[in-house]
């Protein structure tokens, strides 16, 4: 779906791009002449979700900017994950702030293109209405997006033309999500269940896709009522949270992969669907394995650069860009998470140089004859990827043991740790004590005792581990509080918990046959700002829309 674009969005000049509004426009493409036929609404509906794939969305910008500010993992690469990562001289004018939004947009423009015509054509009433919840989720899916990096946007709902107003204003927070909710909505309608999708669908939404979001977009809005003073608003949100998790869960049309590492096996993707509730669909290019193919690249970012057998790159490595912050590894080795099985499944303490045959070891472990200061992550591996950004590996927006994490998230907002939430958060547990079949001890279900609070960072504490590169930390540290019910996870976290730590990578003694003491990579840990809570309105927005006002900081 990466490439297939119906029609160049008029928006891009609307939100995006700097040229006069007086040009002359002799010819242009737009979805009333393009939109004709049940082939042409389909296709329309292919590039709309185009976008999600796309470089500038989730094949490449969403993925940088958000583990690059998050606290988990770090990067010292000279390049954009470093540049991110490291956090200078970073400004409105920064390329993945501008085209992040540009494509999100993009995304919406199309989805609108189908919303406004699709009606307007003689097609089977079923193929007319499945289309317009495809297109509805879509719009909703997107705008979810918006909402969470820039907050309060611009919403577009009819496909541009030349007539209107080119200088919107941002709308509130509250109006981006009522429109959420509505779009999702609308969406769960005619949306088919996971057991009647085509297969020749896979990678497109379902009503359970919607649902989750649901619950996701009515959980992120109550978090977004509390951390602003309106905690008195934000228990209906809360409750819906629930019922759209309920609704997930009952449907009985998901389920989780008993074996967790299940779902990083490119040639098991067919089991790992049954828990895959919406994902970037990747698979090898041999058309197109560059930049702009259909694979992934997640890989190449995530492993080695000493390592082969791993990816499509030429050495069958990867590059290293991102590693595992020692103090985030310390946690999952220790108290309640000793032995447990996502740890030695997402995380890589060795392997081979394939430069010289030696053995690496990375922090903690003891080395025997190279080492690391890092862990990395060892959930992207495609030993039969075609190039480097030509890789199989799907990348996981939306899993089914993220709906229960929810339920037992919003449920404890709402009511404490009740029984309901523990039985929610207790089917992580219980999965990952699973294994690959021999039962393990750990982790163990938590019982009672614990406050609200504690229950929540309880919580994050799994959310860090289950989902750790797949996107979620930096939207948790944003959106969670704190245990003082005040301050956002990423303000204790960068203004109070990663100051106090060693800072400066652990370094192995020979003669002590011991780690050092630093515990983080520390150039990427800046000190807290409130700007860092959104992203910056991008600068080429600003510059031709004078109606539109900065995020804070910025």
């Amino acid at each position: 779906m990466k490439n297939i674009k119906i029609f160049t969005i008029l928006l891009i000049t609307l939100l995006g791009v700097s040229c006069s509004l007086e040009e002359t426009i002799y010819d242009l493409a737009t979805p009333e002449t393009a939109i004709k036929s049940a082939s042409d609404v389909d296709n329309a509906i292919v590039g709309a979700y185009a976008s999600i794939n796309a470089i500038d969305y989730f094949g490449r910008s969403a993925m940088w900017v958000t583990h690059s500010s998050a606290d988990d993992l770090s990067s010292t690469a000279g390049n954009e994950p470093g540049v991110l990562a490291r956090r200078v001289s970073l400004n409105a004018s920064h390329y993945h702030f501008i085209h992040l939004w540009w494509e999100i947009y993009t995304g919406i423009s199309n989805a609108n293109g189908v919303l406004d015509y699709v009606d307007n054509l003689n097609l089977p009433e079923s193929f007319e209405n499945k289309a317009w919840s495809e297109a509805k989720f879509l719009r909703g899916f997107y705008y979810f997006g918006l909402v969470n990096f820039y907050g309060g946007v611009p919403l577009i709902l009819n496909s541009v033309d030349t007539s209107q107003d080119f200088y919107v204003s941002r709308n509130s927070v509250d109006e981006v999500y009522a429109q959420i909710f509505l779009d999702l909505e609308d969406a769960i309608t005619y949306l088919p269940n996971r057991s009647d999708q085509p297969a020749s669908e896979r990678g497109r939404a379902t009503k359970q896709s919607a649902q989750a979001y649901l619950a996701k977009a009515n959980l992120f809005y109550a978090n977004y009522l509390d951390l602003n003073g309106r905690s008195g608003e934000s228990a209906p949100y809360y409750q819906l949270a629930i019922n759209y998790a309920n609704d997930v869960i009952n449907s009985n049309q998901y389920s989780l992969v008993p074996n967790y590492a299940t779902l990083w096996d490119v040639n098991q993707e067919s089991v790992s669907a049954q828990e895959i509730i919406f994902a970037c669909i990747n698979t090898r290019d041999a058309a197109n394995p560059g930049n702009q193919g259909e694979g992934g690249f997640m890989v190449q970012f995530f492993n080695p650069t000493t390592i082969t057998g791993v990816s499509g790159r030429p050495d069958g490595g990867g590059s290293g860009h991102y590693k595992v912050q020692p103090w985030f590894i310390d946690k999952y080795l220790q108290g309640e998470y000793v032995n447990d099985y996502r740890v030695e499944t997402s995380f890589r303490f060795s392997w081979t140089n394939r430069n010289n045959g030696q053995n690496i070891t990375t922090y903690p472990n003891t080395p025997t004859e190279e080492w690391e200061s890092q862990p990395y992550i060892k959930k992207y591996v495609d030993a039969d990827g075609l190039a480097t950004f030509s890789n199989e590996n799907d990348f996981y927006l939306m899993r089914l043991s993220d709906v229960y994490l929810m339920k037992a998230e919003a449920e404890n907002e709402l009511n404490g740790p009740t029984a309901v939430a523990y039985t929610a958060f207790n089917k992580v547990r219980e999965r990952a004590r699973l294994a690959d079949g021999t039962l393990r001890a750990a982790p163990a279900d938590l019982q009672t005792g614990l406050s609200k609070e504690d229950f929540r960072i309880k919580i994050f504490d799994e959310r860090g581990l289950e989902f750790v590169a797949e996107y979620s930390r930096y939207f948790d540290l944003r959106r969670m509080r704190y245990t003082d019910n005040a301050q956002t996870m990423l303000k204790y976290q960068f203004g109070t918990f990663l100051p106090s730590l060693s800072q400066g990578l652990p370094t192995w003694d020979e003669g002590t046959m011991t780690w050092s003491a630093g515990r983080t990579e520390a150039s990427n840990i800046a000190p807290y700002d409130i700007k860092y809570e959104l992203l910056p309105i991008p600068s080429t927005e600003l510059a031709i829309n004078p109606n539109l006002v900065q995020n804070p900081g910025w």
